[in-house]
């Protein structure tokens, strides 16, 4: 019986995430309701205030949830700028496969309607995690005793703003494109810079 109701939670739980996606498709969060969200999921307004206080809250715990499991889920272990070899290339790859299986919802997030900054929130956790990939590729020293260097903050922040940017558009306008093919553009733009990546490239 506990399995069953956890997983009618589970299913109120993903209509409310649905309803509020396209709620917000539509117009601005600002201008979204409560009775927006719950005819759109199809559920009364006391199932979803069992579960959220309001629609910030709701916003805040979507937001949140994704942010933590992106973070959790970037896994750049083997993954080494300063050598654009095999293993860090199929690092990114895995990396940009699991973000682009979320596509759809980081759209959502990323729309202009949400009237918060994910974007810019989720280059900062690609740029702290690859910080710390840096540091422990950095002589074996542990993370927490290694400071990057000048240059290698400057490296991971333009790894993660070039990543980022390239996932987006990715995204929006060449969706058919494999990881793989996005991985390379992404690791050829930064060891050759972009005059070479776009142009010089056969």
């Amino acid at each position: 019986m506990n399995e069953i109701t956890d997983l009618r939670v589970v299913k109120t739980l993903e209509n409310i995430k649905h309803g509020f996606a396209k709620c917000i498709n539509q117009k601005n969060f600002s201008s979204v309701s409560v009775k927006d969200i719950t005819t759109t999921a199809r559920i009364n307004r006391s199932t979803f205030y069992k579960y959220y206080e309001d629609k910030y809250q709701l916003r805040e715990s979507l937001v949140k949830s994704t942010l933590d499991e992106l973070s959790n889920n970037i896994d750049l272990a083997s993954f080494n700028l300063e050598n654009n070899d095999i293993e860090s290339l199929n690092a990114l790859r895995k990396q940009l496969q699991f973000m682009y299986d979320h596509k759809d919802w980081y759209l959502i997030l990323w729309n202009k309607n949400m009237e918060l900054y994910v974007y810019e929130d989720m280059t900062r956790i690609f740029e702290r995690r690859t910080g710390e990939c840096l540091r422990e590729n950095s002589n074996g020293t542990e993370i927490t005793k290694k400071e990057l260097s000048e240059k290698q903050e400057l490296l991971t922040r333009l790894f993660a703003a070039s990543a980022m940017t390239t996932v987006k558009w990715w995204y929006e306008y060449s969706p058919n494109m494999t990881p793989k093919d996005v991985a390379n553009i992404i690791m050829d733009n930064i060891k050759f810079g972009m005059h070479h990546t776009f142009f010089q490239a056969p």
